[in-house]
């Protein structure tokens, strides 16, 4: 009887499942952790948005009040020219004396000064507003009028509540706390012992007294039993990073509580220059209309009534500008509310 001890050449080859059980602990903090940082992003970029919106007003409402501010320098400038060649005129009759004249010059530069300083201020917020629209920077605009059409403001108690809900700022950090938490349990987790389950299937061809086909499942466990305080020390790290988010999001309370209530002042003041501006307007106009029956009668002469045209333009500058700074103000509440003001 030949009895067979087994060959030369031996082949072994091992095939071997594991499945983590403890560490899926760890892995769900990451992923939460992970959601929180995608919730972060989120408010991060509605943040933007807002800021881009708030931007858009503010340069669209200040290229109008520019364009407006150009009109009233350019009436001025045309009264002042007129009243240069009536002061020309009477120097040279002996009606008046040369420092008439040179008022009036003076008067007649400052009218261009003036008209050159809104010309500039177009240019520069037409730039402006086409770098952030994304527009050829020369490119030349056709704003619409903006209408006075004042809507009765919100109570303050409602802009508050709605900030300290939707502002994304706050929001942000509110998620930064959620983030934290999950931080320190991920912390936590780490004196869990490593605790796996496996199944390994192992072929050996060569020896003689051993199966073919051997099998063995079983469970494994890892644990770091001394570390010395680092376990101990990054809990503690995380607690803290915690109480910090926690102390920023009461900071960012009272901060957006003190920006609402300042807006909200700012708007209510500036809706009662609005209406003593409509007012100046209404008075001015009323003044044009006298001094073209009184030129008209040739009671006063043409630089006069040029005068009050000016006046007049002046006035509707002043009105339009009250009437976007109130505009203005209500965007600035909506972007600290978290609202989309289009």
């Amino acid at each position: 009887t030949s009895i067979n001890q087994g060959s030369d050449t031996v082949l072994v080859t091992t095939t071997k499942l594991t499945q983590p059980l403890t560490p899926l602990f760890k892995i769900n903090e990451a992923n939460e952790i992970a959601k929180a940082d995608h919730k972060i992003s989120k408010s991060d970029e509605r943040k933007a948005e807002l800021e881009i919106i708030l931007g858009v007003h503010q340069l669209y409402y200040g290229l109008l009040i520019a364009q407006k501010q150009k009109d009233a320098a350019q009436a001025a400038l045309d009264a002042a020219q007129e009243g240069l060649s009536e002061s020309e005129d009477a120097v040279r009759s002996g009606k008046v004396l040369d420092v008439v004249e040179t008022g009036s010059r003076v008067q007649l530069l400052q009218s261009r000064q003036l008209l050159l300083e809104a010309e500039n201020q177009i240019s520069d917020v037409t730039s402006e507003l086409n770098d952030l629209l994304g527009l050829p920077l020369d490119t030349m605009l056709d704003l619409a009028e903006i209408k006075d059409e004042r809507s009765a403001p919100q109570p303050l108690d409602q802009y508050l509540q709605e900030a300290l809900y939707s502002n994304p700022e706050l929001r942000g950090a509110k998620n930064n706390i959620e983030k934290a938490n999950h931080a320190v349990n991920a912390a936590r987790d780490e004196y869990i012992p490593d605790i796996s389950l496996f199944a390994s299937h192992t072929y050996q061809h060569g020896s003689a007294f051993l199966q073919h086909n051997i099998g063995v499942f079983g469970a494994q466990m890892t644990w770091n039993i001394f570390d010395w305080g680092s376990r101990s020390g990054a809990v503690g790290e995380r607690r803290a990073q915690v109480i910090q988010a926690e102390e920023n999001v009461k900071r960012l309370e009272q901060s957006i509580t003190v920006e609402i209530s300042k807006a909200y002042r700012k708007m209510e003041r500036i809706k009662l220059i609005v209406d003593a501006a409509s007012e100046a307007v209404v008075l001015q106009k009323r003044n044009e209309q006298l001094s073209a029956d009184r030129l008209k009668a040739g009671l006063i002469k043409k630089s006069k009534y040029d005068e009050s045209v000016a006046a007049v333009k002046k006035a509707e500058w002043e009105e339009l500008q009250a009437i976007l700074e109130y505009r203005l103000s209500q965007a600035e509440l909506d972007r600290i509310a978290g609202r989309f003001s289009l």
